[in-house]
């Protein structure tokens, strides 16, 4: 046996196994016996009908093919083993030549590379993030619009009152595919910065949009039989089947003029319009300079009592806890919330532009296998998404007229910006030795299980399990690891190999 091993600019491996001619005789004589052994040969026994009989029988191609497959698992066993190759995925037969003499040729995707070049010099400006007193006015009104009494109106929509509508958005002129990335790169991979925290009840000062707050009592429609041509054909980067707005000056809106635009509206109008975001990029991002089509239809319009601003307010808020507040203690503690907050939130930001720092300076190898699983990931999570809308994947490719190929293609660009910092980040945390003790799990634990008060004992067996574990370790490991991405790109990281 002769084996050849040819690493390609692919990141794949082609092996090419020479064989002796007596090696796929031995085959082809395993392979009739099989044959004969499964199947009646008029005139012989299962197992008994000589070779040349089989060969007549079923035809050489017939005996070929299982004497391929018989020595074709065996050969590429050995070429893996001798070439020292690591498969990403199962190598795939690529051609096979029966003469002069019998040669295998397999094709092999290979475990990614990466090299991280100097990533510990790295170093970014990082400044300490501070709240400013409108930030905490702003959270403050949140609790009391929380507190709040809504009275269905009958009125047409008016500053003040909080509005129910179906609210659909797209940027003119695009075709989705920066919406593909969009939604990919909010969807959680490994190596991107995501809120580790597992508790997500609203706590003073934690920012939250009234725009997408469901109002109690309301069903979102989830059949799947619903017709959602009422969009905008596709390609939205907002679809709300009951998106949620109080109309006020200092709350955030959908694009500057949006409250305007739907002023005067009555219950069930639709109102279809354009508005331009501002050349912002900072605040509006990739919409920044552009125009997007609107549409919303008023489903509900509601009168809005707030309560007064004062200590009964405050302790209405924090009527659970041991000793309600007063209005000056819950502000302090909501600019702390928030001081945390936005503290966690700058360092994730950091984090994420040092993360692509290094990406940069590294030098990282993989094969277009790995391209498709991440872009097959994306797709299976953007159909977890539209159904929790009502929607399902091939409805929206439906309404795009888009083919699963076109979608993948979409994704594609986010889909290898990702996998560069996902196997980045998996490198550093190997190189930098980052790990999870037991106790750190179980603090963890602990901390998920808080927001069940006196529940909580009874509720730890649902959490404290292999798997959980597993996931929560994995959870703590990545931030543990984002964590030393700051400290280097501060130049707070401990050296190599000493304690962390």
């Amino acid at each position: 046996m002769n084996i050849q091993t040819e690493r390609l600019e692919n990141h794949n491996a082609r092996f090419t196994v020479t064989l002796e001619p007596s090696q796929l005789e031995k085959a082809k004589q395993q392979s009739a016996r099989k044959l004969s052994q499964k199947y009646n040969i008029p005139g012989f026994r299962k197992g008994k009908a000589p070779y040349g009989v089989v060969q007549r029988f079923f035809g050489e191609p017939a005996i070929l093919e299982d004497a391929i497959e018989i020595l074709g698992n065996d050969v590429y066993k050995q070429a893996l083993e001798e070439s020292g190759i690591e498969p990403y995925a199962p190598g795939q037969l690529e051609n096979f030549e029966a003469d002069p003499e019998p040669k295998f040729t397999f094709m092999v995707p290979m475990q990614p590379t990466i090299d991280l070049g100097g990533y510990r010099s790295i170093r970014q400006p990082y400044s300490e993030p501070t709240v400013e007193d409108d930030q905490v006015d702003k959270a403050m009104r949140q609790l009391q619009e929380d507190q709040a009494l809504y009275e269905e109106s009958t009125k047409p929509v008016e500053m003040g009152n909080r509005v129910t509508m179906e609210l659909y958005a797209k940027i003119v002129g695009e075709e989705g595919a920066e919406d593909a990335t969009a939604e990919a790169e909010h969807t959680h991979e490994e190596g991107e910065e995501h809120d580790h925290e597992h508790d997500h009840e609203h706590a003073e000062g934690e920012e939250h949009d009234h725009e997408h707050t469901h109002a109690e009592g309301e069903a979102h429609d989830h059949e799947h039989g619903h017709d959602h041509d009422h969009g905008l054909g596709g390609n939205e980067f907002i679809h709300e089947h009951s998106a949620v707005m109080v109309l006020r000056d200092e709350n955030e809106e959908p694009a500057p003029g949006f409250r305007q635009a739907i002023l005067g509206a009555a219950v069930d109008e639709e109102r279809t319009f354009e508005l331009t975001y501002p050349e912002d990029e900072k605040e509006y991002e990739e919409y920044a300079g552009k125009k997007a089509e609107f549409k919303a239809k008023i489903t509900k319009i509601e009168n809005v009592t707030l309560p007064s601003m004062n200590d009964d307010l405050a302790a209405r808020i924090t009527e659970k806890e041991e000793k309600p507040l007063t209005l000056l203690e819950l502000r302090m503690r909501t600019r702390e919330n928030l001081q945390e907050s936005t503290k966690q939130q700058a360092k994730s930001n950091f984090a994420g532009e040092a993360l692509d720092a290094m990406v940069d300076g590294a030098t990282i190898a993989f094969p277009e296998e790995m391209v498709e699983d991440q872009t097959e990931n994306y797709l299976e999570r953007l159909d977890q998404d539209f159904k929790r809308q009502g929607l399902t994947l091939e409805d929206y490719m439906r309404i795009t007229g888009k083919q699963r190929d076109e979608l993948k293609k979409d994704y594609r660009e986010v889909a290898i910006k990702n996998l560069k910092r996902a196997l980045v980040l998996r490198e550093i945390r190997q190189v930098e030795t980052i790990d999870v003790p037991e106790s750190a799990i179980d603090a963890e634990i602990d901390k998920m299980l808080l927001q069940f008060g006196d529940q909580a004992a009874s509720l730890r067996g649902m959490l404290d399990t292999p798997q959980m574990r597993e996931n929560i370790k994995n959870d703590l490991m990545e931030q543990g690891t984002l964590d030393r991405v700051v400290a280097i790109a501060k130049g707070e990281a401990p050296a190599l190999n000493a304690p962390a």
